[in-house]
């Protein structure tokens, strides 16, 4: 685990990240190897714009903001939520392997280290089939990740463990507390029992905006691949396949999404998309698929 000095080294540079993806400041402490080495002029990128713009965030950063940081991650601490940063050897290495990665997570909860061995449920509707499948795929064995902003994503959440399994999820905001979480504050209490609740916002964020893309690039970075139950076009559903064929997730479809929704088709043509018969044949392809992969860890990147 890196120190706390590291740690809000990471925070005080994401803060400072002003009109670039945060994912940018991420590559560039990863490729320092140390947040406080960037903030000394130490990047290590060979890349022109990386140095512009790890010069132009370290400049922004002074014993202020260092000061914010610690203070950040002490108070969080005493709610029961801890930082993850890229440069800990927890974060999950699904997600360090995504040219997107959030530079930090915030965690209610804990990571085990066979989370790599998760499928991701996503479904706007039909809330029984979304049930039925995070249930079998729970018996299969796998992690099962799903966002967490809809009486369907409860319902996946309530399913997995019910079945003896485990799920992470992924708010669209912080995971600072109630008033963040608002109305599944207490589903976030019963996935940490024996999970994980994940957000790369700042621990306050209220849902909606930008936050929703935070959420979308978590939920996939977390999969090994993902199951999409139903969802129309332009909505929750076809943004997750989208962000997931961008980081080379493979995507599993219901034989009813891929029938009735030309935009699973048109996305399934590039690619990397399998529509299966039914829940059997989804937990028999996504076992032979996550078994295939190795565990990724950061020791693994670059």
């Amino acid at each position: 685990m890196t120190t706390i000095q590291e740690q809000a080294a990471v925070l005080a540079l994401t803060r400072a990240t002003h009109g670039a993806p945060w994912f940018h400041t991420a590559r560039v402490i990863l490729d320092a190897g140390s947040a406080l080495k960037l903030l000394d002029g130490g990047c290590a990128s060979r890349d022109e714009d990386d140095r512009a713009h790890a010069a132009a965030v370290a400049a922004r950063v002074g014993p202020a903001d260092l000061a914010w940081g610690r203070e950040l991650v002490a108070a969080m601490r005493a709610e029961g939520v801890r930082l993850v940063t890229v440069l800990d050897a927890d974060y999950p290495g699904n997600l360090l392997w995504a040219y997107d990665r959030p530079p930090f997570l915030w965690v209610r909860g804990g990571f085990r280290s066979g989370d790599h061995r998760a499928v991701a449920v996503i479904a706007e509707r039909d809330a029984g089939h979304a049930a039925d499948a995070a249930r079998s795929l729970a018996e299969a064995g796998l992690v099962v990740v799903s966002p967490l902003r809809t009486p369907v994503d409860a319902a996946v959440h309530r399913a997995a463990p019910a079945a003896g399994g485990r799920t992470l999820g992924v708010p669209e905001g912080g995971v600072g507390g109630p008033a963040a979480l608002g109305e599944y504050a207490s589903v976030a209490g019963r996935i940490a029992e024996r999970g994980a609740v994940v957000s790369s916002c700042w621990p306050g964020t209220a849902p909606g905006g930008r936050a929703a893309d935070h959420a979308c690039v978590v939920t996939c970075g977390l999969a090994d691949c993902l199951y999409v139950v139903d969802g129309a076009d332009g909505g929750p559903a076809s943004r997750h396949v989208e962000e997931a064929l961008n980081t080379g997730k493979h995507v599993f479809v219901s034989q009813r999404l891929h029938q009735e929704q030309p935009w699973a088709r048109r996305a399934g043509a590039r690619g990397g998309m399998t529509a299966v018969q039914d829940i059997d044949d989804l937990c028999a392809q996504a076992v032979n698929l996550v078994d295939m992969a190795p565990e990724r860890t950061p020791a693994d990147d670059g």
